[in-house]
């Protein structure tokens, strides 16, 4: 299949198997500039699968990923975050002795313009660098509404702060895609409500293109153009959230009586 001229990004054919076991068959996506996919599916439908492929942490048995007219299929985690593709996860990864800025800080350093030597002799270059860097890092904070936890070390936040400060790391990178993996897990519904509020604003501040992986119906169908539906490792449905909601097939296999009220 030719990729859509649109698309940002063009996926064909992405199959994954785990000694002989297959967790995605056939995978395919084009996703548009600026779009805001979900994708949805019970838990060991492959979506995660989807995001360790895209960002380089696995690589697949078949098929083609395609970013900006580049084959990324076999290329290293940091080549993918070079691009521009950057991801978040599941559980929070953060260092938890750090400060909050200084944990964003090591996530920009991924767009560094000073060398070794210019760091261990506190160059002119470097002092500069690390200016800048520091600015836009408390730019992200402020966004976040983190700034004022800026000294204080990551692990002694609120496990919802904790969340934010995760998407802050991811954004320090400067993403084109941004891979967002379950970010409202473990927030109750004010809390995962706020923080659909805070990526939407995300994306319209950087102009970005999100890929959601989210089990919060209510957020997920609020905040995408788009939605994957998937089961056992294959694309069951695909469309706009309310096709999805009355899809039989979607119904059956995730939504079930939710379906009602998302």
């Amino acid at each position: 299949m030719p990729p859509n001229p649109n698309s940002i990004l063009h996926v064909e054919g992405l199959t994954k198997r785990f000694r002989g076991l297959t967790a995605l068959e056939n995978y395919a996506l084009d996703l548009e500039p600026g779009e805001i996919l979900g994708i949805i599916g019970p838990n060991g439908a492959g979506k995660t699968t989807v995001f360790n492929l895209l960002t380089g942490l696995i690589e697949p048995s078949a098929g083609t990923i395609i970013w900006k007219d580049q084959v990324i299929s076999y290329k290293s985690p940091r080549f993918i975050a070079s691009q521009g593709i950057i991801r978040t996860f599941q559980n929070i990864r953060l260092f938890n002795d750090l400060t909050v800025l200084d944990n964003v800080m090591i996530a920009a350093q991924i767009h560094k313009r000073y060398g070794l030597v210019a760091t261990l002799l506190s160059l002119p270059s470097f002092v500069q660098e690390e200016r800048r860097l520091e600015s836009w890092c408390m730019e992200l904070l402020d966004l976040m509404g983190l700034a004022q936890y800026r000294s204080r070390p990551a692990g002694s936040l609120p496990y919802g702060e904790q969340r934010k400060l995760e998407i802050a790391r991811a954004l320090a990178a400067r993403p084109e895609l941004l891979l967002l993996d379950e970010p409202a897990a473990g927030m109750n519904p004010s809390e995962s409500w706020g923080l659909m509020e805070l990526i939407r604003k995300i994306h319209d501040t950087f102009n970005l293109t999100v890929l959601l992986i989210e089990h919060d119906m209510r957020v997920v169908m609020n905040l995408s153009n788009r939605l994957q539906v998937l089961s056992y490792g294959k694309i069951i449905a695909e469309g706009q959230p309310q096709e999805i909601q009355t899809h039989p097939q979607v119904i059956e296999a995730y939504l079930g009586r939710s379906a009602a009220y998302v």
